[in-house]
């Protein structure tokens, strides 16, 4: 028999500057997505119009814990089905409902997480300078943030050293001693030019083993004249090829557990082009799964 999946949708835009990526998944499932992971069974979620106000620092706070905590019960019923979660943003602020299950399924050490993103999102409540909770979800994950951005009954404290970031180009300055601090791994977009993919990868995959890993890839990570469907079109990206090599390589580890894609924002997809690179990548992601 072969594997299971779900398509969990997370229906948030308001942990980022930007709207419209609350319709990724609608938008996804339309063009086929379900057929690309053999029939995946469907866990859709309202959508949710954002809170009018919030406390400083935490901008649409109640709408965003919201949609993570439908997310973390919905992915969590995934995992005890004995399915594979392929969870579709939304803004990335998602990933803490995707984490907090994880981290309670597995385990905080158990799990390693591969951020294939153009941010590294590690921004606490107090480092952000833009209060967007897209930007500090790696953050809460990691127990450094203010009870507020708990999404589960408890923090679900992942560690630092099993975080390993590819492609990051756009990184607050407060960010890099989180980093630092938290034990992390951060391999740039600069450092994938100089040092070759090779060689980053060459670092990453070793560190995932013996361990569940989880994929958590933000389209913004793509250079703009590739894929420019995205709140954020920040110049000298990766290439779709680069992505898939990174995608392909950690998914034939056979460790992973689970996979998420976030930030595709169809309004500003007018022609469908992006639409078709990202079925694309999903289609080659999930041949890997299969």
């Amino acid at each position: 028999m072969g594997r299971r999946f779900a398509l969990v949708e997370a229906a948030v835009s308001c942990g980022s500057p930007t709207r419209g990526s609350e319709g990724a998944f609608d938008a996804l499932v339309q063009a086929g997505l379900s057929d690309l992971f053999g029939g995946a069974r469907l866990a859709p979620m309202e959508k949710l119009t954002p809170c009018a106000s919030w406390p400083d620092g935490l901008r649409h706070l109640d709408t965003v814990m919201e949609v993570c905590r439908r997310l973390r019960a919905n992915t969590l019923e995934a995992l005890e089905r004995g399915e594979y979660p392929v969870v579709i943003g939304g803004d990335h602020s998602c990933a803490m409902g995707t984490l907090a299950a994880l981290g309670e399924f597995y385990s905080p050490e158990e799990l390693a997480v591969v951020y294939v993103d153009a941010h590294t999102d590690i921004n606490t409540d107090q480092t952000s300078e833009s209060g967007c909770i897209h930007g500090m979800d790696l953050a809460a994950a990691c127990g450094l943030c203010c009870d507020a951005l708990t999404v589960g009954k408890r923090k679900v404290n992942l560690l630092g050293e099993n975080l390993h970031f590819i492609g990051a180009r756009s990184i607050d300055p407060p960010e890099y001693g989180v980093v630092k601090r938290a034990g992390a791994h951060l391999h740039t977009a600069d450092e994938v030019r100089e040092r070759g993919l090779q060689a980053v990868l060459g670092e990453v995959l070793p560190a995932l083993a013996g361990k569940r890993v989880h994929i958590s890839f933000d389209v913004d990570v793509l250079d703009p004249a590739e894929f420019a469907a995205t709140g954020y079109n920040i110049p000298d990206g990766l290439s779709i090829a680069q992505v898939e090599r990174i995608l392909g390589a950690v998914l034939d580890t056979g460790l992973t557990c689970s996979f998420e894609c976030v930030e595709y924002n169809p309004t500003m997809d007018p022609g469908g082009k992006d639409l078709a690179a990202l079925m694309g990548i999903l289609r080659m992601v999930s041949d890997k799964l299969k």
